[in-house]
């Protein structure tokens, strides 16, 4: 398979090799790791070598490899995240382009080519509803396709669909990888070690955190989460003013990140990339964690911005003794 362009996951590359160059293609394959790592990327390069016949396939010129790249191949399917970050079910008496039931009625269908290539990015993101539906055609697709699921995460895929794939983990991206993908990419500035040191291995957030207007509103709430623990003066929440931040899943995983960061290199003063206005202690930083997280795990309460920043004051303020805020959301009523 041509890796040309791809950097990192050596370990998860060589396994796909293997499969192809001898132990045998499984007719679904789940890559599980963090949002931003490439996985998406190493699915369409795997595809892609199937369907281009160039010795070092794919070529990146051919027709084929053409069509892939512009979406345009006819048997090439692929499942996103909509508008609400979840891929829908759909229904059967309406099929909706995009949705599940879309998906396993386009399967029934016969194919130009002889076989679909699909990629589902966001499986972990499907109701189990959507998953038991697709659960068949998981276990035995029709003719030949080949079926790569996606996911952020394990965890909200059902067991029944992960014991019919090769799982394949992919572990975040190392420093110097992310740093050279920014190299290659022309876009390396004063700030591009801190923002890959709190990317969490991520090189969609590291890149995304170099447009100055999105890092400067997160700076913004860091400076605003970090001054209220330090003084205690909840007033500063009321003018956050949040406009440029694309969705909360990403926010909150850069102020985990961050926060994250000080908390493992605190004690080692090496904190030279963190600014002033955001920088607490130690023990601060552990206890904004924990919060975040669990108002990460919110995020099926449909938490706004605003939301995000009260229902951090109130947890502070309410974190018990073993150093977790209670799973309480009911400031959202």
């Amino acid at each position: 398979m041509n890796l040309n362009g791809i950097i990192g996951h050596e370990r998860e590359l060589k396994y796909l090799s293997s499969l192809k160059n001898g132990e045998g293609i499984p007719h679904s394959i789940l890559f599980t790791g963090q949002r931003g790592i490439g996985k998406r990327l190493i699915a369409e390069r795997f595809l892609s070598s199937f369907l281009c016949s160039a010795s070092n396939s794919p070529c990146g010129e051919c027709n084929i490899c053409r069509q892939i790249s512009a979406r345009t191949y006819p048997d090439l399917i692929i499942l996103d995240r909509d508008e609400k970050g979840k891929i829908p079910v759909g229904n059967k008496d309406k099929l909706m382009p995009g949705s599940v039931r879309w998906l396993i009625d386009r399967l029934c269908r016969s194919s130009s080519t002889g076989n679909y290539s699909v990629i589902i990015d966001g499986v972990d993101t499907i109701s189990d509803a959507g998953q038991n539906a697709l659960l068949k055609t998981i276990e035995e697709p029709y003719s030949r396709s080949k079926i790569f699921l996606i996911a952020e995460s394990r965890t909200g895929i059902l067991p029944t669909i992960i014991s019919r794939c090769i799982e394949i983990p992919f572990q975040p991206l190392k420093d110097e990888e992310i740093l050279k993908i920014i190299d290659l990419q022309g876009r390396r500035i004063a700030d591009s070690e801190f923002f890959t040191a709190v990317s969490g291995g991520s090189v969609e957030i590291a890149l995304k955190l170099h447009e100055e207007a999105l890092f400067g509103e997160i700076k913004n709430i860091c400076s605003t989460i970090s001054g209220f623990v330090r003084s205690g003066n909840n007033e500063m929440f009321k003018f956050t003013d949040i406009k440029i931040v694309p969705d909360n899943e990403l926010l909150l995983t850069v102020l985990i990140n961050i926060y994250s960061f000080i908390v493992r290199h605190g004690f080692e003063n090496r904190l030279e990339f963190i600014p002033d206005e955001i920088a607490v202690s130690c023990d601060d930083a552990a206890k904004i964690v924990r919060i975040l997280l669990a108002l990460k795990k919110g995020l099926g309460n449909n938490l706004n911005v605003k939301n995000i920043l009260k229902g951090f004051m109130y947890s502070y303020s309410e974190i018990d003794s073993s150093g977790f805020p209670e799973a309480d959301f009911s400031w959202l009523i």
